[in-house]
């Protein structure tokens, strides 16, 4: 089977899935599409206001650029402490939102509480994991950016798969006996050979993160919980032809 068919059957299958039940999806994936949908919201609102005022006084454009880049130099510091919290809190509801879908789709027929379940990774359960992982990933992420750009997005790639790897070994019973470096480890191993097919994958989406972007926001009410339901099938592949 070709690349091409295996993108669209995963997103065949997230449909099927769906539908229906977009509201239910919609409502797990609540707060990245709020955040999101602001953002758009803002984006387009400010472009367009760009342009007017670029069109009615040229001049405003190297004025901005110039106290842009002042500005930027002055709060660097703290713009990286908040960039890496912010990206902690993103990344802990994205993973609750994956573990939801892969559950979804492994069970199309399950009963779940939307917003509760997006919200699992913050319990007992899951909390001190994912935060393992995730400062585990950030410290390698960034000796590996070191080095240069190309080997930190190769391994961004082949670290993706780590959080709903730990959820299978924890579900497996080998919560215990696994550390959590070793789901980074397994990650690298299971995304062997298929780096190229995500990146494949989330390229085919971009078209509807630009629409979604371009309907000032709205669209992210079917982007974000269609994209991280293919992410999850994604995943759900990978183990089933390991």
């Amino acid at each position: 089977m070709s690349k091409h068919q295996i993108r669209r059957d995963l997103k065949r299958e997230v449909k099927q899935v769906f539908k229906g039940h977009w509201g239910q999806a919609s409502m797990t994936a609540i707060v990245p599409i709020v955040l999101r949908a602001i953002i758009g919201f803002v984006i387009s609102l400010a472009i367009l206001l760009g342009l007017y005022l670029v069109i009615k006084n040229p001049h405003l454009l190297n004025h901005e650029v110039n106290t842009y880049t002042q500005q930027t130099t002055s709060n660097s510091r703290a713009s990286n402490v908040w960039n890496f919290l912010r990206s902690a809190i993103v990344t802990f509801i994205g993973v609750g939102i994956s573990y939801t879908f892969l559950d979804w789709l492994r069970e199309p027929n399950r009963e779940f509480a939307p917003i509760k379940s997006a919200f699992q990774v913050f319990t007992r359960r899951y909390f001190i994991p994912t935060l393992a992982i995730f400062v585990i990933q950030f410290i390698f992420l960034f000796l590996w950016t070191l080095l240069f750009i190309i080997p930190g997005v190769v391994k961004y790639y082949a670290y993706s798969q780590s959080y709903l790897i730990y959820k299978d070994q924890l579900a497996a019973g080998n919560g215990d006996r696994i550390e959590y470096i070793d789901c980074i480890t397994m990650s690298r191993q299971l995304m062997d050979g298929h780096k190229l097919e995500l990146f494949l994958l989330q390229l085919s989406l971009f078209g509807w993160y630009i629409l979604s972007l371009c309907s000032f926001g709205i669209g992210f009410i079917w982007y974000v919980p269609y994209s991280q339901g293919v992410y999850a099938a994604f995943y759900k592949h990978l183990v089933a032809i390991q």
